[in-house]
């Protein structure tokens, strides 16, 4: 019987399918456009142009929240769509191996979410298998997971940051703050608003965050917006210095160093000598904020390694260790997890 197997990153922000054999089969935003909570409207990358633009009747959004799947029916068609567009089948002479990379610091419940995913896809799948993400990481940004004595991984997601020690092919020590790149937006809306007396959407924030924001104290520079005013409540444009964006951003990440700095405390001295000689590697889609490198190594005293491709090291890391039977023992089925 033929086998064919998939790498899924479920990010809260975008989704990321590896095929094996094809590669990386999909990348596209994790969002569903629902019409009075029943109807589809759009998906994917559509749906996301729909993101705070459509009708009241509508709600646009990302099933998956915190790294965790938490709408599980809305999820499920998502899913089902997109293994559609990759040509994902079903077949008397062929199955289906799923390898899903989670988060480190989630519970057992929150695990069976992934089963449940699969378990229920018109795509029926063999065998279920889920990788730690900062293993994964790991493994995509060309560590040998299995025989380092010690790597910490910092992951600046969409709505969280995951900080992980590996060493030995498992995790010494893992945390995940609910603090990823859309609560920078919210924190940078909120500032706008503060200082503006503008009210901004989130996707301005972004770009307000992208082009002004920075780890550190950057250039003074500006930036033009559009938005509604607060007291008339029309139309209005604005200046926003880069001082308002910063502050907000800089706030965060300061919480951050902190869990970064408790994590160091736990990890065993001999693992943190080789974390200090390899350097701490960040990825994630929040890495790319400014002097955010240079942040990190002047606050941690550590090298800081900033991934060639950022949001990719998830998916590069899974199609390593579905490729490699050396690798096998960072995948755990799912059903001897839950039901042993």
């Amino acid at each position: 019987m033929a086998v064919q197997k998939y790498g899924l990153d479920l990010g809260t922000g975008t989704i990321k399918i590896y095929k094996e054999g094809l590669g990386l089969a999909l990348k596209e935003k994790n969002m569903i456009a629902i019409r009075r909570k029943t109807e589809m409207v759009a998906f994917g990358d559509e749906a996301y142009a729909m993101y705070e633009r459509s009708p009241l009747n509508i709600k646009v959004y990302c099933p998956v929240k915190n790294g965790m799947i938490a709408e599980l029916h809305d999820m499920q068609i998502l899913l089902d769509l997109f293994l559609k567009k990759i040509k994902c089948t079903n077949g008397f002479v062929s199955s289906n191996v799923f390898y899903f990379a989670v988060p480190s610091d989630i519970t057992e419940v929150e695990k069976r979410a992934f089963f449940d995913l699969a378990m229920g896809s018109e795509f029926k799948t063999k065998d279920l298998y889920i990788v730690e993400k900062p293993v994964a990481t790991a493994v995509g940004e060309k560590i040998d997971v299995l025989h380092t004595p010690g790597a910490m991984v910092i992951d600046f997601g969409q709505d969280t940051v995951e900080i992980s020690v590996v060493a030995l092919g498992g995790l010494v020590a893992s945390r995940l703050l609910k603090i990823g790149g859309n609560a920078m937006d919210e924190a940078v809306c909120e500032a706008v608003k503060e200082q503006n007396r503008l009210l901004i959407g989130m996707k301005t924030a972004e770009s307000l965050k992208l082009e002004l924001g920075s780890a550190l104290n950057a250039v003074q520079s500006y930036k033009k917006v559009l938005g509604r005013d607060m007291i008339t409540g029309l139309p209005a444009e604005a200046r926003v210095d880069s001082q308002v964006v910063c502050e907000p951003i800089q706030s965060l990440l300061h919480q951050s160093v902190r869990v970064i700095k408790t994590l160091f405390e736990r990890t065993p001295p001999e693992v943190l000598r080789s974390i200090r000689n390899n350097g701490i590697i960040v990825n994630g889609e929040g890495s790319r904020l400014t002097n955010l490198k240079e942040y990190l190594e002047r606050e941690l005293s550590i090298p800081v390694v900033m991934s060639e491709k950022p949001d990719e090291s998830v998916i590069r890391g899974l199609a390593k260790i579905m490729a490699d039977d050396k690798m096998r023992s960072l995948a755990f089925s799912v059903k001897e997890a839950i039901f042993s």
